[in-house]
């Protein structure tokens, strides 16, 4: 396993295998450097991270987080290592500290602003980079560290809605969320308030369109 060498609260950024939706996400938005992602987590320890995946907001290994991003292809998985900047280190514990307490909590598979707001826990969801957000946001007085950005569903590509998207709004009776506040983690990236301070392997976003993410 490659050793990382992380660091209470650093950001791990991949490309994560999946399906359909993991696909798509990794198409919605270039990340540093132009790197395709679909997924951020953050580290508890030096061996585990915390994450908002389906079904819930859980702990997982480090070596389980390696095992699920896609390589690239010279077989490198595509992990990015990210660390908050010396003025917003001492947040880390307290934005720990709030994930402890979202552990369990059910994923926010429609990405509804809503949901990760709720102020009744049992009605409260998380994706992925909106949990990072909130963490540090709580750790500061409820101050933003990393601002929300507009929500996007187009194909980076084509600049066109994808149609996945818009047939899963429709079953939901909603429209699609194009340009509300959320986050993507591909945005969180590229982030002023962060160091990247290791890059394991990468596909550029456009090439990581006519990838497989299986």
């Amino acid at each position: 396993m490659p050793v990382l060498d992380l660091q209470k609260g650093d950001l791990l950024f991949q490309l994560r295998k999946g399906g359909e939706l993991e696909w798509i996400i990794s198409r919605l938005f270039a990340g540093y450097n132009g790197m395709a992602l679909n997924h951020v987590a953050i580290a508890t320890g030096r061996e585990e991270l915390v994450e908002a995946v389906m079904p819930k907001v859980q702990k997982i290994a480090l070596t389980q987080f390696i095992d699920k991003s896609v390589c690239d292809g010279l077989g490198r998985p595509c992990i990015l290592v990210a660390r908050l900047k010396s003025p917003w280190q001492s947040l880390v514990d307290d934005a720990l500290a709030f994930t402890d307490d979202q552990l369990h909590i059910r994923y926010n598979s429609d990405f509804s602003p809503d949901s990760q707001a709720h102020s009744d826990i049992r009605s409260r969801a998380w994706y992925c980079s909106a949990l990072v957000l909130e963490a540090f946001r709580k750790a500061n007085e409820g101050e933003p560290i990393f601002p929300e950005t507009p929500m996007g569903f187009r194909d980076l590509e084509t600049g066109e809605i994808f149609p996945y998207w818009t047939e899963f709004y429709q079953k939901m009776g909603q429209p699609v969320p194009e340009g509300q506040p959320g986050s993507h983690p591909a945005l969180l990236s590229c982030s002023d308030k962060l160091d990247v301070i290791r890059v394991m392997g990468q596909l550029p976003a456009r090439q990581a369109a006519n990838e497989q993410l299986a």
